[in-house]
């Protein structure tokens, strides 16, 4: 069974979290705090090889950053696209997830309605809401990648979903492809179950 080592939060945890849902894999739920991330952070560099999280342990195998991660579980549980090119444009994606994902864990820290005013009127409508869905239009599939679910549909549900539950006046209006997809994703049975159920963490 996996092993994942987060904060009792979502953060950078739950896209995990989400992907094991959707794979249908067990896994134990480590929340961190205070002496137990201490006990976990001891152990770098072998182990947590830079003193931070998230960490899936699989077996002897441990593996940190987040979209790494998922594109680690993707390829092992068969959902990574098998051509090279798409499978580094799945992973691109991830990533481009993950710099939207810094910024809204900026503007969230700082909980300001200043500082998340200039991140939905900057980056959000000028740069993702555009990037996310012009590469929908691209892929035409109702997918990021190829003609299923991958990795990077996960990681791009992630932050829309946080942007968009936390973020003062982020939303998917004016993106229909966008809000479809986003739909999509919250619709799958596992990813339902997942949401609503009370393995999900409350912030």
């Amino acid at each position: 069974m996996y092993r994942l080592y987060y904060w009792a939060k979502r953060g950078r945890g739950e896209q995990i979290r989400l992907l094991l849902s959707e794979l249908d894999q067990p896994y134990q739920d480590v929340h961190l705090a205070g002496e137990s991330f201490r006990e976990v952070r001891a152990r770098r560099p072998r182990v947590l090889w830079f003193g931070s999280v998230p960490m899936l342990e699989d077996g002897d195998f441990h593996l940190v950053q987040g979209p790494v991660i998922l594109s680690y579980l993707a390829r092992k549980h068969g959902i990574a696209p098998a051509r090279l090119e798409d499978a580094a444009r799945a992973d691109a994606i991830a990533w481009g997830a993950e710099d939207l994902r810094i910024a809204y864990f900026d503007v969230w820290r700082d909980e300001t309605e200043v500082r998340q005013d200039n991140l939905v009127r900057g980056h959000w409508n000028d740069r993702y809401l555009p990037g996310f869905d012009d590469l929908l239009e691209q892929n035409g599939t109702g997918f990021l990648v190829g003609d299923g679910l991958t990795h990077a549909d996960i990681a791009v549900w992630d932050i829309l979903d946080s942007m968009t539950s936390w973020v003062k006046g982020a939303s998917l209006d004016g993106y229909p492809r966008l809000a479809e997809f986003y739909a999509g994703i919250k619709s799958r049975p596992r990813i339902a179950a997942y949401l609503a159920s009370d393995r999900r963490v409350n912030s």
